[in-house]
């Protein structure tokens, strides 16, 4: 529900991938980072709308499109409103609908943010697609076999974040640092993408993980609410 390539510089198993010398830090140990400031800087974010958000306080917790069918707080009828649902028939084919999602940044869909603590993450069933959105893997059966692939369980995700974060030029690239290197990937990732090589724009895509917690995310979950007026 957010969206985002294995890239020329990017490490991978220790070796460069490309002749891109200048996407390579200088220094890869300094690229390194702990769990302990991973816990310290994982921000998790929940978006909505002014409406939905006096709707998620009176049920208790944030439903997914297929609860609040189940519990008839929207209508069929509804499913193709996005003021009502953000989840869309591509994710309903999929059976995404059952999922309420979260991302790493806040993604523009309200004027209401809420954080979501980290132990969210150790819920029943909760998992995190490390591929990222699942709108840029529907084209053909091996893009979706990939997304799939890469989805681990939630509670597997600060350990994962600690070995992606080395495989990057720079760390901080997870956490929106603004750095024309990731433009000049985005336009090699494109273009290769073009000629049939993905593992760049894969790469690109994984900077925005995505975070699906199953059937509800209850409000005893919610630690900072952020309405914009």
């Amino acid at each position: 529900m957010v969206s985002n390539f294995e890239s020329g510089g990017f490490l991978k198993e220790g070796k460069k991938t490309s002749t891109h010398a200048s996407v390579v830090p200088e220094n890869r140990f300094e690229n390194k980072i702990s769990e302990k400031e991973i816990l310290e800087k994982l921000k998790l974010y929940h978006q909505t709308s002014k409406e939905k958000w006096k709707a998620i306080q009176k049920a208790g917790a944030i439903l997914s499109e297929k609860e609040l069918l189940k519990q008839g707080l929207i209508s069929k009828e509804q499913l193709e409103d996005f003021e009502t649902t953000s989840t869309g028939s591509l994710d309903r084919e999929a059976g995404r609908d059952e999922y309420v999602f979260a991302s790493t940044r806040p993604a523009n869909y309200g004027e209401v943010t809420l954080e979501i603590d980290l132990e969210a993450l150790n819920l029943d069933g909760a998992k995190v697609a490390t591929a990222g959105d699942w709108l840029n893997f529907v084209d053909n059966e091996n893009d979706k076999k990939y997304f799939h692939d890469s989805e681990i369980p939630a509670s597997e995700f600060i350990k994962y974040l600690a070995r992606f974060l080395k495989t990057l030029p720079d760390s901080e690239w997870f956490w929106d640092k603004s750095d024309p290197r990731i433009k000049e990937l985005i336009d090699q990732g494109m273009m290769e993408k073009i000629k049939g090589n993905q593992e760049k724009i894969r790469q690109f895509y994984k900077l925005y993980p995505e975070i699906m917690f199953p059937k509800e995310l209850p409000l005893k979950y919610v630690k900072n609410v952020k309405i914009e007026e």
